[in-house]
């Protein structure tokens, strides 16, 4: 899947390194998800690579600020 974050391809880059990234992954997760007024079926296999991205990089961030807490 390319979509471009500016220079940047949605594969290579964390959505939580800017706010832009997350506003550009929830427009893709809204066209996934189809339109039941016009009848497009959902995309099952772009929802599944999305929610994966997601997670992916959710916690890729969130091992960034661990370290943090364990100082304590």
């Amino acid at each position: 899947m390319k979509v471009n974050f500016g220079r940047k391809d949605i594969v290579d880059t964390n959505i939580f390194t800017n706010p832009e990234y997350i506003k550009t992954w929830a427009k893709l997760m809204q066209d996934a998800c189809g339109n039941a007024s016009m009848k497009i079926p959902p995309d099952m296999g772009k929802l599944k690579w999305l929610m994966d991205k997601f997670v992916n990089d959710y916690n890729e961030q969130l091992g960034l600020l661990e370290p943090i807490g364990e100082e304590e």
